[in-house]
């Protein structure tokens, strides 16, 4: 009698959990007109040589010699506090080392048990107190029970971008998501977009950050992500505007896919609408999977992070900057760029 009486308690604790998990889930609705913080009066001009980096920041939880339970490791959350503070501290000297005109920063977490709660925005912004920033949420989950034994937690996350010249607007779009219960796991996607006024001129640069599903395998819903954001940029080619789209497109860039890891593999090149093209590094690659430390043998690695850019923007170089996978399992990639 009494073992029944804990397993109707232990049952009612995992239907109360559902219930739980079920009544916080939400989605943003589409089209959020979002806050520029800090903004700047410098306007970009035709013809002058800028660079732009796009970086997933793993929220600060990924050292080298960690690994991530979804993707075969045993970790699921930074080791602690401190660890993440060091890590955001490496990120920044790297960006402020760099130098760049335009930051996309993906993975940028804040109250979020798996970051030990570090607000994550607030340090990168204290430390690029000279850029105007707008910071859109990508998800807010629930506190998801999983793994079991080492529970990820509450997650708050957004992507994060960054501007030495005037933003005039910017926007959070949403994404298509799975619909069944993976939805909870998967949780809220979105793209926002900072417009950019070009001097002397009616055109803008439209710069679009990104971060697509990675451990989705509905491929449907894949393609739907990925068709979302091409037409949003193709309404830009239409308009006549600039267009840089850069983030982690969670898809292989330069042509080598690996069709077993739901995130690397090939990117629709031939989707593209007219008039935008890929813009991928090869020296090195920009991401590596988070199933063995850094260096095992059984290491892979892949380059899913780059850009997308319309014609009419003049891109000269594009590279991974080598970090060695410092704090993040992904490294950041640099464009050199002009506004023809």
């Amino acid at each position: 009698m009494i073992f029944i009486w804990i397993l109707l308690f232990i049952l009612l604790i995992i239907l109360a959990y559902f219930v739980y998990v079920f009544a916080q889930y939400h989605r943003l609705p589409d089209d959020i007109t979002l806050e520029i913080e800090n903004p700047i009066k410098q306007w970009l001009e035709q013809g002058k040589t800028y660079t732009a980096i796009t970086w997933n920041l793993g929220y600060g939880s990924y050292p080298a010699d960690y690994t991530f339970f979804m993707d075969g490791g045993k970790e699921s959350r930074a080791r602690s506090r401190e660890k993440v503070e060091i890590a955001m501290a490496g990120d920044l000297r790297l960006l402020q080392t760099a130098k760049p005109d335009l930051v996309l920063l993906q993975e940028v977490d804040w109250e979020g048990d798996r970051s030990r709660k570090v607000d994550e925005p607030a340090v990168l912004r204290a430390g690029m107190h000279n850029y105007a920033s707008v910071l859109a949420q990508n998800y807010n989950s629930a506190y998801l029970f999983y793994p079991v034994t080492r529970p990820i937690g509450k997650a708050k996350s957004g992507i994060l971008t960054f501007s030495r010249f005037t933003v005039s607007e910017a926007k959070r779009y949403s994404l298509p998501i799975q619909t069944s219960f993976a939805k909870f796991f998967d949780l809220d996607r979105c793209f926002s977009v900072a417009t950019l006024p070009v001097a002397g001129t009616d055109k803008r640069l439209q710069l679009v950050n990104v971060h697509l599903s990675a451990f989705m395998k509905d491929e449907k819903v894949q393609q739907k992500q990925i068709l979302t954001l091409f037409d949003k940029l193709a309404e830009f080619v239409a308009a006549g505007d600039y267009a840089i789209c850069g983030g982690d497109f969670n898809h292989d860039l330069i042509g080598n896919p690996r069709e077993d890891l739901t995130w690397m593999k090939a990117f629709p090149t031939v989707d593209l609408p007219e008039g935008l093209k890929v813009i991928a590094p090869t020296n090195a690659p920009s991401v590596r999977a988070n199933g063995v430390i850094r260096d095992d043998p059984q290491e892979i690695f892949g380059n899913i992070d780059g850009f997308i850019v319309s014609e009419n923007v003049d891109v000269t170089v594009v590279q991974t900057i080598v970090n060695h996978f410092e704090s993040t399992d992904h490294e950041a990639v640099k464009m050199t760029f002009s506004l023809k």
